[in-house]
C-alpha cells in the first residue's frame, strides 16, 4: 500500500462517520487524517479506533522505510555502461584484466645426444675390453713369453677385432689378432679363431716387426698392417689406411698404458 492508499482508506472510513457536509471538505479530512495519525490514543476513544490508527501509522512507517530503501538503492545503482554492440565486446577484450598465468616450470636440464656421444671413440679402462675367459691371462702370458708390454698387445687387438675372436677382414684376416691365412699357417696355428693360438701367434709375429726393425714402433705396425715387404720398399709412401691404423693403434696403447 502507498501513503496514497492509506489517505483514501482513511477518508472513506472518516466520511462514513462524518456528516454529509463535512465530506467534501479536502482541509478538514487533511486535518481528521493527520489528527489520526499523530494521536495514539484518548479517553473517550473506542479500542477498534485505536486499533486502526495504530495500524495505520505502522503501515506508514514501513512505506516510508520502504521509500528511503529504494532512493539508497537509486543513489548507488552502477551507471548503464557508455557503449554497446561490438563496441563494448571491444572494450570488454581490450581492458578486462587476463587471469593470472601460472608461473612457468623450471627449464629442464637438455637431454644428452646419446647418438652423437656414441659417435666419438670409446676409450675403456686398462683390461675392461679384454672378453672372454681368459684372454686376459692369455694376453699376459704371450707379453711373458716374447718379452712385450701387454698393452700393447690389447691395444692391437682393439684395432685388429675389437676383441671379437670370430672377426673375419673382407681379406680373409681372421680372428683376435688378424692374422692372414699364409701368415697363420707359417706360425703353426690351426684354428686362427682360438684365442690362445691366435693371440700366441701374433704376439709372435708382431715381436718379429719389432726386432726387424730395431725397436721402431711405427715402422713394425705398419709392417704388420701393410707387410714387412711394402714397408721395406715404399717406407715413405704409407697409404692412407696404414697411417690411420698407426694413430688408432698409438690412441689405445696410450689409453690403456695411461
Amino acid at each position: 500500500m502507498t501513503i496514497r492508499s492509506i489517505e483514501n482508506l482513511y477518508r472513506i472510513r472518516s466520511d462514513a462517520a462524518s456528516p454529509p457536509d463535512a465530506v467534501n471538505g479536502p482541509s478538514n479530512r487533511d486535518s481528521r487524517f493527520s489528527n489520526l495519525l499523530s494521536a495514539m490514543g484518548g479517553s473517550g476513544e473506542s479500542t477498534a479506533t485505536a486499533a486502526e490508527r495504530a495500524a495505520a501509522h505502522a503501515e506508514l512507517l514501513r512505506l516510508r522505510m520502504m521509500r528511503d530503501a529504494l532512493s539508497l538503492q537509486q543513489d548507488f545503482r552502477e551507471p548503464e555502461p557508455y557503449a554497446t554492440g561490438p563496441a563494448l565486446e571491444y572494450l570488454v577484450r581490450r581492458y578486462e584484466p587476463s587471469p593470472e598465468t601460472p608461473p612457468a616450470a623450471p627449464e629442464e636440464p637438455p637431454i644428452p645426444d646419446t647418438y652423437a656421444v656414441a659417435e666419438q671413440p670409446l676409450r675403456q679402462p686398462r683390461g675392461t675390453e679384454a672378453k672372454g675367459p681368459g684372454l686376459d691371462d692369455i694376453i699376459r702370458r704371450a707379453a711373458r713369453r716374447y718379452d712385450m708390454d701387454p698393452d700393447l698387445i690389447r691395444a692391437v687387438i682393439k684395432a685388429e677385432s675389437n676383441f671379437n675372436p670370430d672377426a673375419v677382414s673382407p681379406v680373409g684376416a681372421q680372428g683376435l689378432m688378424q692374422l692372414m691365412p699364409g701368415t697363420a699357417r707359417d706360425l703353426g696355428v690351426t684354428d686362427s679363431r682360438d684365442p690362445e693360438q691366435n693371440v700366441m701367434a701374433g704376439t709372435r709375429y708382431l715381436r718379429r716387426m719389432l726386432d726387424r726393425y730395431n725397436g721402431d714402433l711405427d715402422r713394425a705396425l705398419a709392417a704388420y698392417n701393410w707387410g714387412p715387404g711394402n714397408v721395406d720398399r715404399k717406407s715413405g709412401r704409407l697409404p692412407s689406411e696404414t697411417r690411420s691404423y698407426l694413430s688408432r693403434v698409438k690412441g689405445f696403447y696410450a689409453d690403456y698404458a695411461g
